[in-house]
């Protein structure tokens, strides 16, 4: 069995306090593109997390998937949101994705799945391309060789019993993803091609992107 929990409750402080997830891009919500995308696929459930406020609000909105989602209430950090879906979950295999990223497609899925059947352990990722800084304030401090270096998109696959010892590392560590408990546990973690279309809706700026692309792919404006 093949599980994706799609990561749906942060509470939008760098959109100005907007529930980002929630936004509508072309005349619909972000997160369900995700939702109609893994089902689409062919995964044999789909848990989302969500605010505990809006909890009946998206089942409302996604009743038509009847038995085959879970929606369940998200934590106050995103470890606590994945292991909440986590705990839903019963798959060989679990695919851990932003609610955020609307343009996932059956291929980039597959992947990842791909990977980790292979592996154990796979994220889509782009080799990075600009030349990056590390700074403080506004004072840039040297330059990094962006050699060797990705940005990771999601969503992040990972056999269900290497998650769940991932996920028993939440309360001692805090990191930006769930590869990075993989790297600690000294996983062999691989990487599948990304696309640059799987933008992450971040900012309001993201936004005016995000409808730009759906522009051009779906040829409609929202």
């Amino acid at each position: 069995m093949i599980e994706a929990v799609i990561v749906a409750a942060g509470s939008g402080k760098r959109m100005g306090n907007v529930y980002k997830q929630f936004s509508l891009l072309s005349g619909k919500e972000l997160f369900l593109y995700s939702v109609e995308k893994f089902f689409e696929y062919g995964a044999d459930k789909v848990i989302l997390v969500v605010p505990r406020q809006k909890i009946s609000e998206v089942e409302q909105k996604v009743k038509e998937f009847a038995e085959k989602i879970k929606v369940v209430a998200g934590g106050e950090k995103r470890q606590d949101s994945v292991r909440n879906g986590f705990n839903e979950t019963s798959g060989k295999i679990v695919l851990i994705h932003d609610a955020v990223r609307p343009f996932i497609n059956i291929e980039f899925i597959d992947r990842v799945v791909k990977g980790v059947k292979k592996f154990g352990v796979c994220a889509p990722g782009i080799p990075v391309r600009d030349t990056l800084k590390i700074y403080k304030d506004d004072e840039i401090l040297w330059t990094r060789s962006r050699t060797n270096l990705l940005q990771v998109q999601t969503p992040q696959g990972f056999k269900s019993e290497i998650l769940k010892q991932i996920i028993n590392l939440f309360d001692r560590y805090n990191f930006t993803d769930e590869l990075a408990f993989a790297e600690k546990l000294n996983y062999d973690v691989r990487w599948v091609e990304g696309e640059s279309s799987n933008i992450k809706v971040t900012y309001p700026s993201d936004m005016k992107l995000a409808e730009a692309i759906a522009e051009y792919a779906w040829g409609n404006k929202s």
